[in-house]
Order: C-alpha cells, then sequence, then structure tokens
C-alpha cells in the first residue's frame, strides 16, 4: 500500500533548516484540504476587515494590515515560483527575498 505523500511532513533533509520551526506547526492530515480550509479563513478574515482599518498599524513603523495582506500576496508568488523552479529542475540561482525591502514602510 503506498503512503499518500501529501500526508507526510517532508523530511529534514528536504528543507532549509531554518523552515523547521514552520513545518512543525502544521498538524498532521492532508495539506491540500488543510491549504483550502486556510485560504477560506484568510479570505473570511480580511474580508471581515472595515476598508479604514486598512491603513491602520498597531505601533509606529510597523505593518499596516494592507502591507500584511501584501506580503501573504508576495510570499505566496516567491514560494510558487521556487516551487516551479525545483520541479523543472532549473539549477540556476534563485534570487534572495527580502520581505523588509519589499514592503513600503
Amino acid at each position: 500500500m503506498t503512503t499518500n505523500p501529501w500526508l507526510q511532513p517532508p523530511a529534514a533533509d528536504e528543507y532549509d533548516p531554518y523552515y523547521g520551526t514552520y513545518i512543525s506547526l502544521v498538524p498532521p492530515g492532508d495539506f491540500l484540504v488543510k491549504a483550502r480550509a486556510q485560504l477560506d479563513r484568510v479570505t473570511e478574515f480580511f474580508s471581515s476587515l472595515p476598508a479604514d482599518k486598512a491603513e491602520h498599524a498597531y505601533a509606529p513603523g510597523k505593518w499596516t494590515i494592507k502591507e500584511v495582506l501584501a506580503h501573504l500576496i508576495d510570499t505566496e508568488r516567491v514560494f510558487g515560483y521556487r516551487a516551479l523552479h525545483f520541479a523543472r529542475g532549473d539549477a540556476s540561482p534563485l534570487p534572495g527575498f527580502d520581505q523588509d525591502a519589499w514592503s513600503p514602510t
């Protein structure tokens, strides 16, 4: 019987140790089901916020709600590209991703 790879966490040699903390927080189960549910929750959360709160930051120099959403979108795009890069066996170096440089703050 073959185990569905979506139900198994990646092996420690399949990711940079930096990401281990994040990976350890993912509960067991079908990743695709969880990702779809998370997308629904994130969409519901941001849709529930009043438009006048979009520019709110909890402290000076911190990201606004709108900037946090933009960061989530940027990160999805960057990691989507990286997944494609790896899936195609591209050996060229990947550019860095400095979240603070990409934020307008």
